[in-house]
């Protein structure tokens, strides 16, 4: 005799205990200082970086669709392109969760589409991550209030003990930070948020990216997160003297196997994308967020070409033309 059917009413209670007994997915394991950190990328077709955004996800938004990077959905559309953002996500805006959430989604999107998101570290994320929280604006703090249980105390500013654990080493966004590079390169370009300094220790990137890493993990010597001279907060190259500033960047560029290096962190006040040392350095902090301007600008290197995207198009970038040297006294 068949056996007879279960009826719905006993199926529905069956449906609860099965989903109980089922194994749950496990959650991934914190990041660790000695795990693998991606920073060399080769055979790339097409890059475009963008610059500071502290904060305005809206201008980031904007920018990337002028790129061609996402379409008015907000879904990834380039391809097997690589982005690159140079850090300096967050402070100064209120919309620094909605612009790590449109980075975290965009990095998978590019990967199922054969193409790349690097989000690199910048001195703004260091900061938050180790608990500098002097440019966080409070609609910043308050939007990552649900990322701790622990009640809101009489006098502590809305969202504190969120945005502590949304940044720890424990928290989602500071998971999500703690596995990326300060310095990556494509193809023959070094991209950085501040800069690389001559004086930095180590001989490969992987070296240089753990050196900035480890400030971020427990039990570790200090490192290159909160070194003045550390990638996250050089400037040489953008104010330095010509004179002492390109031998400098040539020797990082010859260590480190590039022929150019694209930094942020440095605004240029003029809202354009600026080269120096016969295009070696460009720099691409145009003052992309609401609060400095909300200059919209990415740069893009496409076989060998460089060219500034604006709103009113893409321009060619040309090698900066060196003085000519003086010419000799003549003899009378």
């Amino acid at each position: 005799m068949a056996p007879p059917l279960l009826r719905p009413s006993r199926l529905l209670l069956l449906v609860p205990l099965l989903l109980a007994a089922a194994p749950q997915p496990k959650a991934p394991a914190p990041p660790r200082l000695e795990d693998a950190v991606p920073d060399t990328f080769t055979g790339v077709e097409r890059v475009v970086a963008v610059g500071d955004v502290h904060g305005d996800v809206d201008a980031l938004k904007e920018v990337l669709r002028l790129a061609g990077i996402i379409d008015a959905k907000d879904r990834w559309v380039g391809g097997k392109a690589h982005l690159v953002q140079t850090g300096d996500i967050p402070d100064r805006g209120d919309q620094t969760r909605a612009a790590f959430d449109l980075l975290i989604r965009l990095e998978q999107e590019a990967l199922a589409a054969g193409g790349r998101v690097h989000a690199l570290l910048g001195n703004h994320e260091a900061m938050n991550m180790l608990g500098d929280l002097r440019y966080v604006s409070p609609g910043e703090m308050a939007s990552f209030a649900d990322q701790s249980p622990e009640p809101q105390g009489a006098g502590t500013p809305v969202g504190l003990h969120g945005h502590r654990a949304a940044y720890s080493l424990q928290g989602r966004y500071g998971q999500w930070l703690r596995r990326h590079a300060a310095v990556v390169r494509i193809n023959d370009t070094l991209f950085v948020h501040g800069g690389v300094a001559p004086q930095v220790p180590g001989a490969s990137l992987a070296e240089l990216n753990r050196w900035v890493r480890q400030d971020f993990f427990p039990g570790h010597p200090p490192g290159g997160a909160r070194d003045a001279q550390g990638p996250l907060w050089f400037r040489g190259y953008a104010l330095g003297e010509p004179h002492e500033a390109e031998p400098a960047l040539d020797a990082v560029l010859q260590r480190f196997g590039a022929k150019r290096m694209v930094m942020g962190h440095t605004t240029n006040r003029d809202g354009k994308i600026q080269v120096r040392f016969n295009g070696k350095a460009l720099l691409i902090d145009t003052g992309l967020s609401t609060g400095y301007g909300r200059n919209l600008a990415a740069l893009e290197l496409r076989g060998g070409k460089l060219s500034a995207i604006y709103r009113e198009g893409t321009v060619p970038l040309a090698p900066v033309k060196a003085p000519a040297p003086p010419r000799p006294a003549q003899k009378h």
